[in-house]
């Protein structure tokens, strides 16, 4: 019983000192990391959406795009065009 309850408020502690620093609950926290990922595999364009969403730990196809779409204003998808079309579409030098 004493351990326990030491371990639950260990957990209270760094849920607590993670909220103090971040803004964010641990699940937020947790979840803007892998969004990141996310972004940083989307604009290197290697990988499909669906490959990139199990990498970084998502299931749920229309839960990544929601949550992908809540932090950076556009679907993976969208994301990827915008970021990749510049990329393309820059002059050659002759």
């Amino acid at each position: 019983p004493y351990r326990r309850q030491r371990q639950m408020c260990i957990r209270d502690r760094v849920y607590r000192k993670i909220k103090q620093l971040t803004g964010m609950s641990v699940v937020e926290y947790i979840r803007s990391i892998r969004l990141k990922k996310a972004a940083m595999f989307l604009r290197q364009d290697k990988l499909s959406v669906s490959e990139i969403m199990y990498l970084v730990g998502f299931s749920n196809a229309s839960y990544f795009t929601r949550c992908f779409k809540e932090e950076y204003g556009v679907s993976p998808k969208e994301f990827t065009r915008q970021n990749n079309t510049s990329k393309h579409d820059k002059p050659t030098e002759n």
